[in-house]
């Protein structure tokens, strides 16, 4: 997580509660990781990693951040369950800052991606869609 990252978290974490986590027993058996928590999206990307995005449940925020100075933009898109666009955000420069929006979100399932766009032209490069829901 790059610097700027931790630094917008650290900002809204003031706000947030965190559970204490403990560290798990030497005979645990690894589990498997689900995707995004229960508000939260995790972080996606797109093809080639110029673009990079992700909801934050103690902000409300859809975030889109520029991270690679290659003449594109970052975008993120948000969709519901059945792939409609809901939101989007576009970051336009490498400047280590993000661009973000606050949207409604309604509970239940969401999906989100990081795409690449290049003026006008239709998103690129987009990485997976990722499933989260919000609650």
């Amino acid at each position: 997580m790059s610097a700027r990252h931790i630094a917008m978290l650290a900002a809204t974490a003031a706000t947030v509660a965190l559970p204490l986590l403990s560290a798990p027993a030497a005979n645990a058996m690894p589990t498997a990781s689900t995707p995004a928590s229960a508000a939260s999206s995790g972080h996606v990307f797109s093809n080639g990693r110029g673009a990079e995005g992700w909801y934050y449940y103690g902000s409300e925020r859809v975030y889109a951040c520029d991270i690679k100075t290659d003449g594109y933009s970052a975008l993120t898109r948000v969709f519901s369950k059945d792939d409609r666009l809901l939101v989007s955000v576009r970051d336009t420069l490498n400047n280590g800052n993000c661009s973000w929006k606050k949207p409604v979100l309604f509970e239940g399932t969401h999906k989100i991606r990081a795409c690449l766009v290049k003026g006008n032209h239709a998103p690129t490069r987009c990485g997976p869609k990722r499933e989260w829901y919000v609650d």
